[in-house]
């Protein structure tokens, strides 16, 4: 028998190419949404633990909330853009993401009214503790943007 015939066997299986826009939607999602939440909720624990050190019970509290208002606000936008999946159209990918970004911005608001005025916290660790949560947000989605993380 001669070898005439192609052996497919020793071959690797073919895949569907994901367009880039998908590709990129997806290495934003699952792992990295997980991430970013993973490393907000240690930055709130962080700034509770800081402040609880430096200046008492109060700023403590009032750090962590700045903290979930951070992990709250990511966990609703997580939620509402990625809940379509990588499968839609970039038109609508595209529509979730300025949705959900605008969404978060009032419900950011909406967070920190509650905590001034209900909560009564104490201003300055709690906008400490959100900015580094914020931070965060942005360092750990950096290589996801970018395209170096896949």
């Amino acid at each position: 028998m001669g070898r005439s015939a192609v052996d497919t066997r020793s071959q690797a299986p073919q895949t569907k190419k994901m367009p880039d826009h998908n590709r990129a939607y997806a290495g934003l999602s699952g792992f990295t949404a997980r991430r970013v939440l993973t490393i907000q909720a240690c930055v709130a624990a962080g700034g509770f633990l800081l402040f609880s050190w430096l200046a008492g019970a109060h700023a403590a509290w009032s750090a962590m909330a700045g903290g979930a208002i951070g992990l709250l606000t990511t966990t609703f936008f997580a939620l509402r853009v990625f809940i379509g999946g990588a499968h839609r159209p970039p038109k609508d990918i595209v529509r979730a993401f300025y949705v959900g970004e605008s969404q978060k911005l009032l419900l950011t608001v909406a967070l920190f009214v509650v905590a001034i005025v209900w909560l009564q916290v104490s201003f300055l660790p709690m906008l400490l503790t959100y900015m580094a949560s914020l931070a965060a947000f942005w360092i750990v989605l950096l290589p996801a943007l970018s395209g170096t993380q896949e």
